[in-house]
C-alpha cells in the first residue's frame, strides 16, 4: 500500500487567508465570531457567526467567472490556489489524469440561489441566472476547480453532515495509497450565512442563542455557525520525498462509524465515535500513548459532546488527562462540511509549529477539558474527529512520517 502526504495547504478562513493568519490569530486566543451584518439577522434566534471577510485572489479569478459563482465555490478555488501553490507543484508539467479532488459540504450555495429564486417569484424565468443550475448544488466547489486546472483525475464530492471534509480528506489518501490518483486537492467549502441557510440552521435547534460557543461546558447550548474553507495536497509520499517537497504530514488512518440509533441525536455512550477513534488509530499502527493532541467535533451540543466525552475517556483511559484538546471552532465558527478540512489544517501547522493552544472550557462536564494557555507538543501525532447529525463519525489520525 502506498502512502499519503500532505504537501500543501490553503485556507480562507474568519482568522485569515494565509497560513500565518490562520494558525497565528488562533495560537493568539481571539475570536472571529461577530454579529451578522450582511441582512438583517436580528429576528433569528441565533445571529453570531465566523465571516470571513473576502473570499480572496480576486486577481487571480476573472470578475466574468465570480459572477458565475456562490461564495462556498469562490472560497474552495481561493483554498485551493492557496494550496496549490504552497505545495509548489508545477501543474504545467504533470500529468492531470493523475490528479483528482475530494470535496465535502453539507448545505450548497444557498447565498446564490436565494438572490435567483427571489428573481424568479418577483420578476418571472428569464431575469432568473442562467449560472443558478451550476452555482447553488453541492459538487459545484469540485467542478469549478476541476475546469480551472483542467484537472482530469477521480473525484468526488462527500455530503455527510459536519463529517463531510472530515470524510473528503479519507476518500483522497485512499485514492493515493490504491494507486488511483497520484495527488488529490483535499478539503471542503462552506458558506451558510444567509438568510434562508441561517433558518435552516436555526430551525434545527443546535444553535447558540447567547452567542458564545462554548464546548464540553455545563451550560453549552449549541454552536455558532461559520464559513470558510480548507484544501490540502494529498500526495503519494514516494515522489513527495524525489521532488524535495515539504511534507507537513501523513495521513496515517481513518475511521467511520454510524450509531444507527436516531435521526439527529448521536449515541451518548460514546460507543460509535470510540469505535471511529480506534479504527483509525489501529490503521495508523499506533497506540492512543502515542497521540499527542486531540482536535474533538467540539459541536457544543448536549448530546453530541457527552457521546466525544465519553469516548475519550474509553479509549484513553487515565491518558486522557495528560492529552491536549484544542479546536478552532469556538474562534472561526463551526464550517459545517468543511470544519474537519480546517482542522485538518490546524493541525498541519501545529505539527510544523511544536505548539497548540488548549481549549478554554470553564465549567467543564469532563474534568480533562479545560484549563488554557498554549503548551508545546511531545508527541507527532493528532487525531482530529467530527461528527455529524445522527452520530455519523468520523476520525483521522495524521503525524509526522
Amino acid at each position: 500500500m502506498r502512502r499519503a502526504v500532505i504537501t500543501g495547504v490553503g485556507v480562507v478562513s474568519p482568522a485569515g487567508n494565509t497560513q500565518e493568519e490562520f494558525f497565528g490569530r488562533l495560537l493568539s486566543g481571539e475570536s472571529f465570531i461577530g454579529e451578522i451584518d450582511r441582512f438583517d439577522a436580528s429576528r433569528y434566534p441565533s445571529h453570531h457567526a465566523g465571516l470571513v471577510s473576502d473570499p480572496g485572489r480576486e486577481e487571480i479569478f476573472s470578475k466574468r467567472l465570480i459572477k458565475k459563482l456562490d461564495r462556498f465555490s469562490h472560497m474552495a478555488l481561493s483554498a485551493s490556489d492557496a494550496a496549490f501553490k504552497d505545495s509548489a507543484i508545477d501543474l504545467e508539467a504533470e500529468n492531470k489524469e493523475n490528479i483528482g479532488i475530494a470535496f465535502g459540504n453539507a448545505l450548497g450555495g444557498w447565498s446564490f440561489a436565494e438572490e435567483e429564486l427571489r428573481d424568479l417569484w418577483t420578476h418571472g424565468i428569464r431575469e432568473v441566472s442562467p449560472y443558478q443550475a451550476t452555482a447553488w448544488f453541492p459538487a459545484a466547489p469540485q467542478g469549478q476547480v476541476s475546469i480551472f486546472y483542467g484537472l482530469k483525475g477521480f473525484s468526488k464530492t462527500i455530503i455527510s453532515d459536519i463529517a463531510s471534509s472530515h470524510m473528503a480528506i479519507a476518500y483522497a489518501a485512499r485514492a493515493v495509497m490504491m494507486g488511483r490518483a497520484d495527488v488529490m486537492l483535499a478539503g471542503g467549502a462552506e458558506a451558510p450565512v444567509s438568510p434562508y441557510a441561517l433558518l435552516c440552521c436555526n430551525t434545527s435547534g443546535e444553535l447558540s442563542r447567547t452567542g458564545r460557543y462554548r464546548p464540553f461546558c455545563k451550560g453549552r447550548n449549541g454552536y455558532i455557525i461559520g464559513e470558510g474553507a480548507a484544501v490540502l495536497v494529498v500526495e503519494e509520499m514516494g515522489r513527495a520525498v524525489a521532488r524535495g517537497a515539504r511534507i507537513y504530514a501523513e495521513i496515517k488512518g481513518f475511521g467511520h462509524t454510524s450509531d444507527g440509533m436516531h435521526p439527529i441525536i448521536p449515541d451518548t455512550s460514546g460507543e460509535g465515535m470510540g469505535r471511529a477513534m480506534t479504527m483509525a488509530m489501529r490503521e495508523a499502527n499506533i497506540a492512543a500513548s502515542g497521540i499527542g493532541m486531540a482536535i474533538p467535533s467540539a459541536n457544543a451540543g448536549k448530546y453530541a459532546d457527552l457521546s466525544e466525552g465519553r469516548a475519550f475517556l474509553k479509549i484513553f483511559g487515565s491518558g486522557v488527562n495528560e492529552l491536549p484538546f484544542y479546536s478552532p471552532k469556538p474562534q472561526i465558527g463551526n464550517s459545517l462540511g468543511a470544519s474537519g478540512a480546517l482542522d485538518t489544517a490546524f493541525a498541519c501547522m501545529a505539527l510544523n509549529n511544536g505548539e497548540t493552544p488548549c481549549l478554554n472550557v470553564d465549567e467543564p462536564e469532563f474534568d480533562f477539558f479545560g484549563g488554557g494557555g498554549k503548551i508545546k507538543l511531545a508527541k507527532d501525532n493528532i487525531i482530529i474527529n467530527s461528527i455529524g447529525r445522527g452520530g455519523v463519525n468520523a476520525c483521522l489520525v495524521i503525524g509526522k512520517s
